[in-house]
């Protein structure tokens, strides 16, 4: 239970991470100001001597600018900039901070002249994960790949993007859908070691050949197909590959032999040989015993660990040449 409730404060947070976006302008006002208050003590050791309103050693005035505002004497602070990158000010034989310092001097005010030239963009709009983002943020955090499609309602798009914070609305129903997916996501990250026995059945569409590589099944292969599933537990699984029977029960594809192979991950699990004369005779004789030997043959118990894996059941490709009567020459009569 400690588990579950980790990972639903988990991805509580993660429904709300964007929310902090909208609160960041104080911070980051109060941060300026702070900066411009270490400029000013800088400036009023190093430079006030000279340009400062008492003496008039040179100017322009320094003691007197506002750093909190750099945009109303921009002028001015771009000469200060060019005078700091050429190394003319502080004069020589004058103190002089350290070099780093006034990089970092002339930098900060190069920022703050960029920003304001950019303008005041105003609050930042409350933000939140889409589906996608969410699905994405799921999949790096646990490694599971979730369809949250199920879960979660459509995002609304302003522009054709639906990662827009003025488009992506969040309201308490909405929130509470996340919250309803975090704790499903939660269990299935955790796993539940008194969950009940489950089947799946996956099938191959009726008009699939099956005498074409498949992408993602291991090659020299052939037909078949390959899933991707979610295992909910560290255990040991059962899988049933099952062949196309006809009206009869009868096995199709007997007349020779052939190798199913069944992978996890790539890795080869089971081989298992039907097909050839005697199989064809048994069939010929009792086709339910046949098909029940056969899939007897194919069954077989793997270990798996929790989470995402990719399972494929494929056929032995026997030879990639082409037939003789391919290659004879054209007669020409």
């Amino acid at each position: 239970m400690a588990c579950l409730q980790t990972f639903g404060s988990t991805f509580r947070a993660l429904a709300l991470l964007g929310l902090a976006g909208a609160f960041s302008q104080t911070g980051k006002a109060q941060t300026k100001d702070m900066k411009a208050a270490a400029w000013r003590g800088m400036l009023d050791q190093y430079c006030v001597t000279c340009h400062g309103q008492r003496l008039k050693t040179a100017g322009p005035e320094l003691d007197r600018v506002d750093l909190s505002h750099i945009s109303t004497r921009a002028e001015l602070w771009e000469k200060v900039i060019r005078k700091l990158r050429a190394g003319t000010m502080p004069p020589m034989g004058a103190p002089r901070p350290d070099r780093l310092v006034v990089n970092e001097f002339a930098g900060w005010l190069e920022h703050a002249l960029d920003e304001s030239a950019i303008g005041d963009p105003g609050p930042a709009a409350l933000r939140r994960l889409n589906r996608t983002e969410y699905k994405t943020a799921v999949r790096d955090l646990l490694a599971l790949d979730v369809d949250v499609t199920s879960w979660l309602p459509a995002d609304d798009a302003d522009h054709g993007f639906d990662n827009m914070a003025d488009a992506l609305k969040l309201s308490p129903a909405l929130l509470e859908g996340y919250l309803s997916a975090a704790r499903k996501i939660s269990r299935l990250a955790v796993g539940d070691p008194d969950v009940t026995p489950a089947f799946d059945t996956f099938r191959v569409r009726a008009d699939l050949g099956q005498d074409q590589h498949i992408e993602g099944l291991p090659l020299g292969t052939r037909g078949g197909i390959l899933v991707r599933h979610n295992f909910p537990l560290d255990a040991e699984y059962i899988f049933k590959p099952k062949l196309a029977v006809d009206t009869s029960a009868k096995v199709r594809g007997l007349d020779f032999e052939h190798q199913v192979v069944v992978t996890v991950d790539g890795r080869v699990v089971h081989r298992a040989l039907v097909g050839g004369s005697a199989d064809e005779e048994a069939a010929a004789v009792s086709p339910p015993a046949s098909e029940a030997d056969i899939q007897s043959r194919l069954q077989t118990r793997v270990r798996v660990t929790a989470g995402p894996h990719v399972v494929g059941v494929s056929f032995g490709e026997k030879t990639s040449a082409l037939p003789d009567g391919l290659l004879q020459p054209l007669h020409s009569y």
